[in-house]
């Protein structure tokens, strides 16, 4: 039994390794993703890739009272955003509830270029806006990371 834990926690490590070390292109026409970088300041972990967007989140940096999560995510998109400015990639600091199973956004900044280069604008919430995470999502992915930090 306790060869299999083992086992099963080498596994799960040997995962976490690779998330931080390759982006999964999920399909065709995603070569894109190949020059997108994960290392950095925060060691940036992949979530999820769609065809025109690519999520990350980090451990680094962030921080817990009680249910609620403090931490930065990234977007990278395969195309130019035009609004609010024109930016390419954008790193976001969020809190999420784990207890309410919501999130609210504190910060993000946009960047021109991928890889969080080139600032092209920052964007602050003066008011908490919660918003509820939807099972199944996305939301819920990063809900699940969040809420797996530990205080400290």
């Amino acid at each position: 039994m306790i060869r299999l834990v083992i086992a099963a926690l080498s596994l799960v490590a040997a995962t976490a390794a690779a998330q931080i070390n390759e982006v999964p292109m999920q399909g065709e026409g995603n070569d894109w993703v190949k020059q997108l970088e994960l290392r950095g300041r925060l060691d940036w972990e992949w979530m999820r890739t769609y065809p025109s967007e690519v999520y990350f989140a980090t451990r680094r940096e962030s921080s817990r009272q009680g249910d609620v999560v403090t931490l930065w995510t990234r977007i990278e998109y395969r195309d130019l955003q035009e609004l609010p400015n024109p930016h390419r990639s954008i790193a976001s600091q969020d809190q999420w509830d784990c207890a309410g199973r919501r999130k609210a956004n504190l910060l993000t900044v946009y960047y021109r270029q991928s890889n969080l280069l080139d600032s092209a604008g920052t964007s602050t919430a003066n008011l908490t806006t919660w918003q509820v995470v939807e099972p199944g999502t996305l939301g819920e992915l990063l809900l699940e990371f969040a809420c797996s930090i530990e205080p400290g």
